[in-house]
């Protein structure tokens, strides 16, 4: 099939992610990095992609391909993901969005600020961009075009985090209370922490905690094999949750998140615990539901009590303020997509002005050789000086305005694609030296 030339740049994405799809086909589609490696192959061999880039993540499965010579994309990738991993989205009645550039390379940039994420602004998605282009390096998918918008994704990235507020603040409950920690207990490299629960919240506010400096840990819980699992990682000791009482003075932090029906820990325990510490600031950090710690420890002095909902409007205060800077991300994006379309149509517009003028030139040195007997040999001089000047005022301004097309960015490619359409200007006419990484 024809290559389509609507764009010079040739760049699709086609994917899905949590806006577009339920967990359980995002989950049936995440690619290993085997998986990733055929997926390249696949589309270098079969589809014609010059370039081929997959970021897929539990949020998203994305192909970004350069130059594919298939007329529709969405369903070469809907059956490439049917040969992959044996799931055929269009039997479901499930449709993959599409973008070309310069959407294709918004997209990617919004991507990698954490703009399009299931929690805005989330800092995770860098790290998973760069591993793709480095599986796409080992893959051969990889390329100049596409390590060069690689860059500047992550540069988008790193501006959209240094100049904006899109990444401050806590996105989660369990990160809301990790951040409350060090607030109000200043460092906490040197404070012990006690989790009670071994379940999915608990290791993860456990994984905060390290993350956050703190190098002491007791778990207690009453699956003794889930919580040994936690402290492997973290060389904590394991207790029941009977020995609460025993272990809590010796705690800083308490993180509670069980599934038990009722209170775990009760307001005497603190109260024993109080003493022993000798009022030493305690904080209770409540993430279960129902709730496990006593209320009414809340009452002692300096003991800090958060449960979900404090927390909660926490978090929703902080995801209104990465709200507010949205604009001001979009702002940055937009202005890398520009730079990054002026880059590329660099690449294009050097051979294509020196194409056209040659083109023009050409016809008419053609011309004046038809012609040259007509003359006597002493105006020849005159002649092609006449010439020259009428071929320099008539290609001035169309020259000056494909100049400035690397400006412009998608519309200054298609004006680029344009001329050579309209004085059939092929890749062949340019000089080796100046073609672009194709």
């Amino acid at each position: 099939m024809a290559k389509a030339t609507e764009a010079s740049l040739d760049f699709l994405c086609v994917g899905l992610n949590h806006e577009t799809s339920p967990l359980e086909i995002r989950d049936a589609l995440v690619m290993n990095e085997e998986e990733v490696g055929r997926a390249i192959h696949v589309l270098r061999d079969r589809a014609g992609a010059e370039e081929a880039m997959i970021l897929s993540t539990c949020n998203r499965t994305e192909v970004y391909a350069r130059g594919a010579a298939v007329a529709d994309l969405s369903l070469f990738v809907n059956d490439l993901l049917r040969e992959i991993k044996g799931m055929d989205l269009g039997a479901r009645g499930h449709r993959l969005y599409a973008y070309r550039e310069p959407d294709s390379v918004r997209h990617l940039f919004r991507v990698a600020c954490g703009l399009n994420s299931q929690v805005l602004g989330e800092p995770q998605i860098v790290g998973q961009v760069k591993d793709a282009l480095t599986l796409a390096a080992r893959s051969g998918g990889s390329g100049p075009v596409t390590e060069r918008l690689l860059d500047a994704a992550l540069r988008c990235a790193k501006r959209a985090r240094t100049e904006t507020g899109i990444g401050r603040g806590p996105i989660s409950s369990v990160y809301a209370a990790v951040n409350l920690a060090a607030k109000v207990l200043g460092h906490l490299g040197t404070k012990r922490a006690l989790v009670i629960g071994s379940g999915e919240m608990a290791g993860l506010a456990m994984c905060h905690l390290v993350d956050a400096g703190v190098g002491q840990f007791t778990i207690a819980a009453r699956n003794r094999g889930r919580a040994e699992s936690m402290a492997a990682h973290a060389a904590a000791r394991v207790v029941s949750l009977e020995a609460i009482p025993v272990v809590l003075p010796g705690a800083d932090i308490v993180v509670c998140a069980t599934a038990a029906p009722g209170f775990i820990v009760m307001e005497a325990a603190v109260r024993a615990a109080m003493k022993i510490r000798k009022n030493r600031p305690l904080l209770l950090l409540d993430l279960a539901v129902p709730r496990d710690v006593d209320p009414l420890a809340a009452r002692l002095p300096n003991v800090f009590l958060h449960d979900l909902d404090a927390l909660a409007a926490i978090v929703a205060q902080s995801l209104e303020q990465r709200r507010a800077e949205v604009p001001k991300v979009e702002t940055i994006i937009d202005d890398e997509v520009r730079r990054f379309m002026r880059w590329y149509g660099s690449l294009e517009l050097k051979p294509t002005v020196t194409a056209f003028r040659g083109h023009f030139e050409r016809i008419a040195q053609e011309e004046l050789e038809r012609h040259r007997g007509r003359f006597r040999p002493e105006d020849h001089p005159a002649l092609e000086s006449l010439t020259r000047a009428i071929v320099q005022k008539l290609l001035h301004r169309p020259t000056t305005r494909l100049n400035r097309a690397g400006e412009d960015g998608g519309q200054g490619l298609r004006r680029i694609d344009a001329v050579r359409e309209l004085f059939g200007i092929g890749r062949e006419e340019e000089p080796n030296e100046d073609r672009d990484p194709r």
